[in-house]
């Protein structure tokens, strides 16, 4: 009984945190009136208990204020350790220059912890990191099903990424280190991969792994496109998800990326930071994905430049995609025509769910005015073009988070603007189209309140409002 009032004080580490989710609190000491309750509970109940627990190592910041590293949940009993060890290697986040080592002498010592590990996120933003060691890593985890590399990409990284392409399971690869085209290649011959993000991917030099820098001059031509991909491999892939993160490649090298899975369904384009971002053009982006056409069901797009004084069009055609069902994009494109035109261009049979982004990607704040009257309008004459038209468009979501602090000198005749998005909600329920959007940040009191002490804040500065 002793031994189980004592446990039972320890196993008291679980708790809620104030946002109502499952943590590890700090051990307070407690003696129990009754029995050791969680000694009834089977492991399998345990282990699902402790995987609704924050990862204990991970990008965010850990511990967290107040409470306690999940680590100490392997210091209860043997009986939390063996349900709680699984759990804890599942999912690593190597960063620090003497993790790999470490982690490898513990792999060597107890083998059966590498098959837990489906998880790899890597980031080496060091030289002193021991790549030999990490690479041993990676060979050990071999039934790992995600990995993410963040990295300045060089020949020092070659046998890392050879051993992870040579990983028999893995499912999902974030390439965050600006690989070239060789790299990608290669990696893309893996069976079993389902999911690719490529970030600031581009031709490159030979069997470099690195892609080349715009300002290198390397051209891409047909003949690099053959060498790489020669025509038997088109569409034979096994990749369904694509993401591409700022390229540092024209719209043609990502066309070559396109054309290698067989059925792609969900694809991914922020191009706002990219060097050849005044090439993506709706018109290029609409060639690229119309090779996946048939498949595609999910498509999320950052702004598209194009040239309004040039007649250049905002808006990509949808209407042969057949297979399309959800589509996000930029408002600077869904605005840019006609409602009635932008509604003929969305006639994809199958599409049911619209997001518009009001979200600034250049990583400036979005303002208060850029839901107005404007867009009112635009939504009214939209649906009064789809109540005469044959749409399959259920509901529409728009992202529009404006500014977090009402600035000195702001417009006091300036509405609510969430009171914009609920005239446009009221214009496509008429048609049976339900809008939503993003929290407001405040109320309308609260709006009205922020107003007066921002004008009050110039007036005791003694400027002009």
């Amino acid at each position: 009984m002793g031994w189980a009032r004592q446990s039972w004080r320890k196993q008291s580490t679980l708790g809620i945190s104030l946002d109502g989710l499952l943590c590890v609190l700090p051990q307070r000491r407690r003696t129990p009136d009754g029995p050791d309750l969680t000694a009834t509970i089977p492991d399998e109940l345990l282990s699902l208990i402790f995987d609704f627990l924050p990862p204990a190592y991970s990008r965010d910041a850990y511990p967290v204020k107040d409470l306690a590293n999940p680590l100490s949940l392997l210091f209860v009993c043997r009986r939390w350790q063996r349900c709680y060890t699984p759990i804890l290697y599942r999912e690593l986040y190597i960063k620090k220059d003497r993790r790999p080592k470490k982690l490898l002498k513990t792999l060597e010592y107890q083998p059966p912890l590498s098959g837990y590990i489906k998880t790899l996120d890597i980031n080496i933003d060091s030289h002193r990191i021991n790549i030999d060691a990490l690479t041993s890593v990676v060979q050990h985890s071999c039934h790992v099903r995600k990995i993410t590399l963040s990295a300045n990409m060089g020949e020092e990284l070659r046998p890392l990424l050879e051993a992870i392409a040579r990983l028999e399971y893995l499912e999902l690869l974030r390439l965050h280190c600006s690989p070239s085209m060789y790299t990608i290649a290669h990696q893309l011959e893996r069976p079993s991969l389902r999911h690719l993000e490529l970030w600031c991917y581009g031709w490159g030099i030979g069997d470099k792994l690195r892609a080349s820098e715009p300002e290198d001059g390397v051209v891409f031509t047909k003949h690099h496109a053959k060498s790489l991909l020669p025509l038997a491999h088109h569409y034979t892939g096994a990749l369904t998800s694509l993401a591409i993160l700022n390229p540092a490649a024209p719209p043609e090298v990502t066309g070559f990326i396109i054309c290698w899975p067989t059925a792609l369904v969900r694809f991914t384009a922020t191009l706002s930071h990219s060097f050849f971002a005044h090439r993506y053009t709706p018109a290029s982006m609409e060639r690229i994905l119309l090779r996946q056409r048939h498949s595609l069901k999910d498509i999320t797009l950052g702004a598209l430049s194009f040239s309004r004084g040039q007649g250049g069009s905002g808006m990509l055609d949808f209407s042969s995609f057949h297979s399309l069902e959800t589509l996000s994009m930029s408002c600077y494109n869904i605005f840019s025509e006609a409602a009635a035109t932008t509604l003929q261009k969305l006639s994809a049979p199958l599409l049911h769910h619209l997001s518009i982004s009001f979200a600034t990607e250049e990583q400036h704040d979005t303002h208060f005015s850029s839901f107005g009257a404007d867009e009112v309008t635009w939504f009214k004459n939209f649906a009064s073009a789809a109540n005469s038209a044959n749409t399959a468009l259920r509901t529409v979501f728009v992202e529009f988070d404006p500014d977090s602090y009402i600035y000195d000198g702001i417009d006091q005749n300036l509405r609510w603007p969430w009171a914009y998005l609920d005239e446009a909600a009221q214009a496509l329920a008429e048609i049976g189209i339900t809008l939503t959007y993003s929290p407001p940040r405040w109320t309308i009191e609260q709006w009205e309140e922020e107003k007066v002490q921002a004008k009050m804040r110039i007036e005791h500065d003694g400027g002009e409002y």
